[in-house]
């Protein structure tokens, strides 16, 4: 009988959660039940992983998945380092290097932060049935904030809504409005030699859709994972490109989604995002200790990357408790609960910066960890919480000590 109860108790949570994400409507009910045995997936971790103690748990016996860089400012013997050179899916934090570049053109006065967008102009990214409800969020928390005036927000607030909310349709309309010679230039200046730089998320999902692309999932992974990067690039933008100006198109394909969402399965999703671009826990937490040190930027642009990020401090409240500051960036996609975020503790005055990456987590595991912010509370006590800091200590002591003992 306890089991009975916990796991209705868990398929109601899920139902709840995969309603926010996806928009909770009777097509999406039916999809979620269709997907019911992936919702087995990793359901042995869930009841283990109530506490965060189960959650290190869960790292130290699942390396594949997860990468961790943590480091406190100004003591190099301080790193926690977990699988921080594999690459992982980036998700929406790929949104942290389109606010770079932002930064960076603001600075030049390539663009003024008050320059009006317009509202319409950006929901013509917005793929039906694809994280449709964030974008309606976010307008309406931009019109709650007096944002809008008309049909239209300053790039500004646009950029703090990017940084809060990661709306894919206002991610790709502020790609498309870049310069693209700007991602090169990132790469370079940064020295973002494991980074893949963004692309548009309408020409993402697009790429992996089975049905729109007319191939099995296994088909499309296969074919692209084997392509030269430049060519698989093309692709996306191409696709991106003609669903927002191709009127015919756009319909077609409108239509195919409103009535079957991508075509895939929750396991054939996760799988597919694969594809997506990828970076390493290492490689983003150096970049970002060399924005909070004013090292690789001026402090003009330090100082508007980490305004953009601190939207947490306004937000959420409580966090005032157990920091005196404090930014973040995180996703939450099919299979993938990422997060890069810098903090002050308020028992310590110690800064740390941090890259986590959880990628390819089973399905009801993942949807157990998105139901309770799991990966954020994690991230966070990693900066004040003395315990939670020796225990993934000691995780990444006993890991090294395993790799060097089968190399």
């Amino acid at each position: 009988m306890r089991i009975l109860k916990f796991f209705a108790a868990f398929f109601l949570t899920a139902v709840v959660i995969f309603g926010f994400i996806f928009g909770m409507n009777w097509k999406s009910f039916s999809t979620f039940i269709d997907n019911r045995e992936a919702m087995a997936e990793g359901s042995e971790w869930v009841e283990k992983t109530y506490s965060l103690r189960g959650l290190s748990e869960y790292i130290a016996e699942n390396p594949q998945n997860v990468s961790i860089a943590s480091h406190v400012i100004g003591a190099p013997d301080s790193l926690i380092l977990y699988q921080s050179d594999v690459p992982r899916v980036m998700g929406t934090t790929t949104n942290f290097l389109i606010l770079l570049a932002y930064a960076l053109e603001l600075d030049k006065g390539t663009y003024s932060g008050d320059e009006m967008i317009d509202w319409n102009e950006v929901s013509r990214y917005q793929l039906p049935d694809v994280d449709q409800s964030v974008h309606r969020q976010s307008f309406r928390e931009a019109q709650n904030r007096g944002w809008i005036e008309g049909s239209t927000i300053s790039l500004q607030n646009a950029l703090r809504l990017l940084a809060e909310f990661n709306d894919l349709a206002l991610s790709d309309f502020l790609w498309w409005k870049l310069d693209g010679a700007i991602w090169d230039h990132l790469h370079k200046i940064f020295n973002l030699d494991n980074t893949e730089m963004p692309l548009p998320f309408s020409g993402l999902y697009l790429a992996i859709s089975p049905g729109i692309q007319e191939l099995p999932n296994d088909g499309i992974i296969g074919t692209w994972t084997d392509a030269p990067h430049e060519e698989w690039r093309k692709h996306v933008e191409n696709l991106s490109h003609r669903f927002v100006t191709d009127d015919e198109e756009r319909e077609r394909i409108s239509e195919y989604l409103r009535r079957n969402r991508l075509g895939n399965s929750f396991i054939e999703e996760r799988n597919a995002l694969i594809l997506f671009p990828k970076t390493t826990a290492n490689e983003m937490v150096n970049l970002l200790k060399d924005i909070w040190n004013f090292s690789s930027v001026n402090e003009s642009v330090g100082r508007q990357m980490k305004n953009w990020m601190r939207w947490p401090l306004e937000q959420q409240r409580e966090i005032r408790r157990d920091f005196t500051d404090y930014g973040a960036m995180f996703d939450n996609r099919l299979g993938i609960l990422n997060g890069i975020d810098f903090g002050t503790s308020s028992y310590t005055g110690d800064t740390t910066v941090q890259a986590i990456f959880f990628d390819r987590l089973p399905i009801a595991f993942w949807f157990h960890m998105s139901s309770n912010h799991m990966h954020q509370d994690f991230q966070q006590r990693l900066i004040y919480d003395p315990a939670m800091i020796e225990r993934m200590k000691r995780v990444v002591q006993q890991h090294n000590e395993m790799v060097n003992l089968n190399p």
